[in-house]
């Protein structure tokens, strides 16, 4: 088992880092709570092998505010119903729900989209990977 996962991370200003989350025996956490600094998350599975997790609570504690980048990037996938607050971090997914890995060609979709404030949304999903990298799904 690998000791960590791939992530891209991005804040509410738009801002797209690379991340380490490291994996334990449990999963990946407690290193998720950490990179959202929220108690509670939850994930939306945005696409094949593309999740986007985020602070349960956000729409609750404070002055939300909302991550424009990431909520379009949702939307893009069909997601339009809600905004989405606070930070949220991307992963990649397994046919099992097990947290992986982004691979090179996703990072640098989920990078471009926040590059330009979701302003294009490049689809980070695997399907879309898969099918510019001309592999069969």
């Amino acid at each position: 088992m690998a000791n960590t996962v791939l992530g891209v991370r991005l804040d509410v200003d738009g801002t797209a880092t690379m991340i380490d989350l490291e994996k334990t025996e449990s999963g990946v956490d407690a290193a998720l709570r950490a990179a959202l600094d929220c108690r509670v998350f939850d994930v939306v599975r945005l696409g094949r092998g593309l999740d986007m997790w985020l602070d349960d609570e956000g729409l609750c504690v404070g002055e939300p505010v909302v991550n424009e980048v990431a909520t379009r990037i949702a939307q893009f996938h069909g997601f339009t119903w809600q905004p989405y607050v606070g930070p949220v971090v991307f992963a990649s997914v397994d046919d099992e729900g097990e947290t992986r890995s982004l691979v090179g060609e996703q990072i640098a979709a989920l990078l471009a989209t926040a590059h330009v404030g979701g302003l294009a949304v490049l689809d980070a999903s695997l399907d879309a990977v898969d099918e510019t990298a001309g592999v069969d799904a």
